[in-house]
């Protein structure tokens, strides 16, 4: 590799970590609904080709049956899950009952060993307690957040739908822009990297959902083995909850492990904590293979890229790092990365 190639890298992932650090924020949902249409351009060709649709009304419709897709799965999950916390808010009262008694039964176990340890840990004791504290407030401040982030929501997908809209209806006046402005061996590179990152895409976004829905699958029957009253809308939280790293379900796992043990409940609360082990540990493993083999890319490239990219921007980072190694590999392999045995420009 010469100098001057790795020059031109160092430029390159530089450009892309300021794009996505200050501008990606301002224009992700232009990007998403260009995405959506170029992954939708096979639905759009069926109907004007085998309905004889003119491209906007076949957009259109296009566009209107990923609205109702997406609408029956919320209606469904909502329906669901509205069911079960139903069944939940009935139950309430003797829940609040149980957790006053265990909670009560925390404070004096803990007010017996802080009355028997040196004070230098029971200061080291206390930090820790006010850190998970901490951590609480946190979590209930951002709960409550999501809701005041539904208008914000709502613009960003109805910018994103228009997006897709536009994008899908004048695809062939937007590539005669670019072919016009761009000269033809760079055009070439360029089809023939939009074609690998629109392969990435779609390898991507399926092997997340695969899963979201194997991890979700894996709880509701877990749960169920278990006997669990809730186990669809448990099992639909904890595999949302499996998307954020660090964190993940063991937001809710743990908490309620502690519960049953406390509870005289070991039985249940073993269970919990195989299932928990059982789920965590398909999940780390299925990540990196499934990502890896979608995108095309080795397993230690595909792992190195998800940290670097989790490290650098947080959550959207698991999704910014393969992509952008699935960018640079497109981009080598077409010649527009100089380097010795490249494709000629």
């Amino acid at each position: 590799m010469t100098t001057g190639t790795v020059g031109y890298l160092a430029f390159l992932l530089l450009a892309i970590y300021l794009f996505l650090r200050y501008v990606m924020g301002y224009v992700m949902p232009f990007v998403i609904g260009v995405a959506l249409a170029l992954l939708l351009e096979p639905v759009v060709k069926f109907f004007t080709q085998r309905f004889r649709l003119k491209r906007a009304a076949a957009a259109a419709l296009t566009v209107l049956g990923l609205i109702a897709i997406l609408a029956l799965i919320l209606s469904w999950g909502i329906t669901r899950i509205a069911a079960e916390l139903t069944d939940l808010y009935r139950g309430l009262p003797d829940y609040y009952m149980d957790f006053n008694a265990v909670l009560s039964e925390v404070l004096r176990i803990a007010g017996d060993i802080s009355s028997q340890i040196p004070e230098p840990l029971a200061r080291v004791a206390q930090e820790q307690w006010n850190r998970i504290y901490s951590l609480l407030s946190v979590i209930v401040t951002g709960a409550g957040g999501v809701f005041w982030g539904v208008p914000g929501f709502a613009v960003t997908a109805i910018f994103t739908l228009l997006s897709t809209y536009f994008a899908m209806r004048d695809r062939a006046a937007i590539g005669a822009f670019v072919r016009s402005v761009v000269p033809g061996g760079a055009f070439r590179s360029l089809k023939s990297i939009e074609r690998d990152i629109l392969g990435g895409i779609v390898g991507f976004i399926r092997a997340q959902a695969l899963l979201v829905t194997l991890t979700m699958i894996a709880n509701v029957i877990g749960l169920t083995l278990l006997g669990s009253r809730y186990a669809v809308a448990l099992g639909l939280l904890l595999s949302l909850l499996d998307i954020l790293p660090i964190v993940g379900p063991g937001l809710f796992y743990l908490p309620w492990i502690i519960y049953h043990l406390v509870w005289g409940e070991a039985g249940f609360a073993v269970g919990l904590l195989f299932l928990y082990g059982l789920v965590s540990a398909f999940r780390q493993v299925a990540q990196t293979h499934l990502v890896g083999r979608e995108l095309g890319l080795h397993p230690l490239v595909t792992l190195i890229s998800i940290y670097a990219g989790f490290r650098l921007f947080g959550t959207p980072g698991l999704i910014y790092g393969p992509l952008t190694a699935l960018l640079i590999r497109g981009m080598w392999a077409s010649g527009l990365i100089p380097h010795e045995g490249g494709a000629e420009r």
